[in-house]
């Protein structure tokens, strides 16, 4: 064959799409629903607890006269956390950033490296903020200062660092760790339970919680009780067949104490891989949000760095700390498998 054909042809042009397609899209539910409330100006932080006396319904006598007072401060605490400075820093080649054109960073790739790395700071953040890292001063450059986790906050047990008073940790029935396939809806009641006993009230809570976990509660809808002994698999509907429509999503859970939305995290209890283990995807958080905080010394900024003739390099940096106000009203799930 004599003429030209396209597998012969000499300096085609390569198509390369403008597009840099990154491989996820996490959500940071955390972070969207804590309050930030007044802003860090130490990186040791502190708040008190107190709780109302015992109640006394034995009466007093009339004509007896006040003998003692009260101390209505006897069972006020003090606690404390540190905060956290976290860093990402970019930098690009001088020719890379002025002369190159690369496909998907038509604004340089300077540009696009601190979009970057303004999401996986915001993403540090959030791990930091679900994960069982305990609080700890800073002693040295390998030894910084780290804020409390609410894996953490949520303990039964004294913290290592700056322990919780004893009369505000959560109580253990407040703390379920039932691997994934041997959690039931009671022992779910079970933590609502405790959660509403220590609270005091009925109101909206949320949970942020694995896949695992998040399966596990939609599962409720799908099993009844075939007998003492065993829970059969059924599903029943009451919706328009002619849709063609399964939904099996637990959004939110309306109990007997509470009314809890679901939100479906991958950041919990991080390992320090996005490898996801089963502890992760078994963890939850129960939180009434006006109990929590984040106190911000300020938020994530990118700071220009001195160009030292290898090209244009910038740090990225945010400061805060996280208030779990009264520990003893939050709940866990920490299944080890």
């Amino acid at each position: 064959m004599s003429q030209l054909v396209e597998p012969n042809q000499v300096g085609k042009r390569e198509q390369l799409f403008d597009i840099i397609a990154l491989d996820d899209y996490k959500e940071k539910p955390l972070l969207a629903m804590i309050p930030k409330e007044q802003k860090l100006q130490n990186m040791q932080v502190s708040w008190q607890l107190d709780k109302y006396a015992e109640p006394d319904f034995n009466g007093s006598a009339d004509g007896v006269p006040v003998k003692t007072v009260e101390n209505s401060a006897a069972d006020r605490a003090r606690a404390y956390v540190y905060g956290q400075k976290f860093r990402r820093t970019a930098g690009v080649g001088s020719v890379a950033e002025e002369i190159s054109k690369v496909a998907g960073a038509s604004e340089g790739e300077m540009a696009r490296a601190i979009d970057k790395k303004l999401e996986e700071i915001s993403r540090d953040i959030e791990y930091a903020i679900g994960s069982d890292n305990d609080t700890q001063a800073e002693v040295s450059e390998g030894a910084p200062y780290k804020l409390r986790g609410l894996g953490s906050f949520i303990s039964s047990s004294a913290q290592t660092v700056l322990p919780i008073d004893s009369n505000y940790r959560t109580p253990s029935a407040s703390i379920d760790g039932t691997a994934a396939a041997s959690f039931t809806e009671a022992l779910f009641k079970g933590v609502l339970q405790s959660v509403f006993e220590s609270y005091g009230k009925s109101q909206d809570l949320d949970l942020v919680c694995g896949t695992s976990l998040k399966k596990a509660i939609t599962g409720f809808t799908q099993t009844s009780s075939g007998s003492t002994n065993t829970q059969v698999a059924i599903r029943s509907f009451n919706t328009d067949s002619s849709e063609k429509k399964i939904t099996a999503n637990i959004l939110i859970y309306e109990g007997d104490f509470n009314t809890v939305k679901l939100h479906t995290s991958l950041m919990l209890a991080n390992t320090g891989t996005t490898t996801l283990a089963a502890t992760q995807k078994m963890r939850g958080y129960v939180l009434p949000m006006d109990r929590l905080s984040l106190h911000w010394g300020w938020q994530p900024k990118v700071t220009p760095l001195a160009n030292d003739g290898s090209g244009p390099r910038a740090m990225i940096e945010a400061v805060l700390a996280l208030v779990a106000k009264n520990p003893k009203v939050l709940g866990k799930f920490n299944a080890t498998a």
